[in-house]
């Protein structure tokens, strides 16, 4: 159906075949549209399970950073959450536990986030191997003896 042009939505659990997934134009597990259960039902609604560690985010937004052009590697934040959509189907900012992509690319702290003239603009944060802030002290090398 797609190969025909037609959009295509899947829905599934964690253990759907990956080869479903990719064949759909956006997959949506399961686990992120249900609330997540409570003790009682009687509590508050509890914060989202994530179903996936935060940092298994980090490549996979990386890659779809560096596949959109920058010059100064500021990229804005909406071309990111598009070029997501393109590149995995199944990519749901829920299944890392937040609601929103910009949430999440905070709390991985491997991005740089600033507010631009056309909405919030990331990158990914540059580290070097140095230590950084006025508190920082150089590690001490071990002698060789």
């Amino acid at each position: 159906m797609r190969e025909q042009g037609a959009d295509v939505y899947g829905f599934g659990a964690q253990k759907t075949p990956e080869s479903f997934r990719q064949a759909c134009r956006r997959f949506i597990y399961t686990e992120n549209l249900m609330p997540a259960a409570t003790a009682a039902n009687t509590d508050p609604p509890a914060k989202p399970v994530p179903l996936r560690p935060r940092s298994a985010a980090i490549p996979i937004l990386k890659k779809a950073i560096s596949q959109i052009e920058s010059e100064d590697g500021w990229v804005p934040l909406r071309q990111v959450g598009s070029q997501l959509s393109n590149l995995f189907s199944d990519f749901d900012v829920r299944s890392y536990g937040h609601s929103k992509l910009s949430d999440l690319l905070r709390k991985t702290e491997a991005f740089d986030i600033e507010k631009g003239d056309g909405g919030p603009r990331i990158r990914a944060r540059i580290t070097s191997g140095a230590p950084k802030g006025p508190d920082a002290k150089p590690r001490k090398q071990p002698h060789a003896k």
